[in-house]
């Protein structure tokens, strides 16, 4: 069975909602987990300045921060920022959060 962009959009949606959901409760090793099979199912499906994707990639980013794997956390979040600041024109507050996160990482 194919899935359209839409359900997939939809189903990355879900399931980083309940990711970020686990890492609100500090349930890290969980939420990474999800994101990570998140983040491959919008690389395959999304184009890389989709912001569903960034936001994917961002919430992973910081995942790794707060689990102090600070490292991994920073070279994802400024792999994101190098794509955001492509596209930034369209809306400059959009590095906000990824900046936020990176700062996590310092």
């Amino acid at each position: 069975m194919e899935t359209t962009r839409t359900g997939t959009v939809q189903e990355i949606n879900d399931l980083d909602g309940r990711a970020e959901k686990l890492l609100d409760e500090g349930r890290y090793d969980e939420a990474i987990k999800i994101l990570e099979g998140v983040k491959e199912i919008a690389e395959r499906n999304l184009a890389d300045e989709d912001e569903t994707r960034l936001r994917v990639l961002c919430n992973l980013g910081y995942g790794y921060s707060v689990n102090g794997q600070h490292q991994q956390a920073a070279l994802l979040l400024n792999d994101v920022l190098i794509v955001q600041r492509k596209f930034s024109e369209r809306n400059p507050l959009s590095l906000a959060p990824t900046l936020r996160c990176l700062g996590v990482c310092y």
